[in-house]
């Protein structure tokens, strides 16, 4: 009974699957993750874009974990509060409905003239 064909088919994959993995982890590498200059506004601005994309509550910053993160890659930073981010979303939500708001008015304005 011949059992090399079969071992080379499994040894084939193996080799496809490991080449495909080596493609994607030398197309995700932190070189693509665009490199913000530290201030507490981009801080706060990071943080208020982190909390709307990935739904976590405003009071991560109370996280004992998080907090260990940010002194050890910026010792001494200070954390805005919950309350400081609760703000800043709002304010951004404000500043950008408007933009959404204008956008839609302009395309109704459009639409309105264009089908006479």
């Amino acid at each position: 009974m011949n059992t090399d064909h079969g071992t080379k088919n499994l040894k084939t994959g193996m080799e496809s699957c490991e080449k495909f993995q080596q493609d994607e982890t030398d197309s995700s590498t932190l070189s693509s993750v665009p490199t913000i200059p530290y201030s507490p506004i981009n801080h706060r601005t990071l943080l208020v874009l982190q909390c709307a994309d990935s739904v976590w509550p405003f009071n991560m910053v109370n996280d004992k974990f998080y907090q260990m993160q940010v002194q050890m890659l910026c010792p001494g930073t200070k954390l805005p509060s919950h309350n400081t981010i609760r703000r800043d979303t709002i304010r951004l939500f404000k500043a950008m409905s408007l933009h959404v708001q204008q956008y839609f008015q302009v395309i109704f304005i459009y639409h309105l003239f264009t089908e006479i």
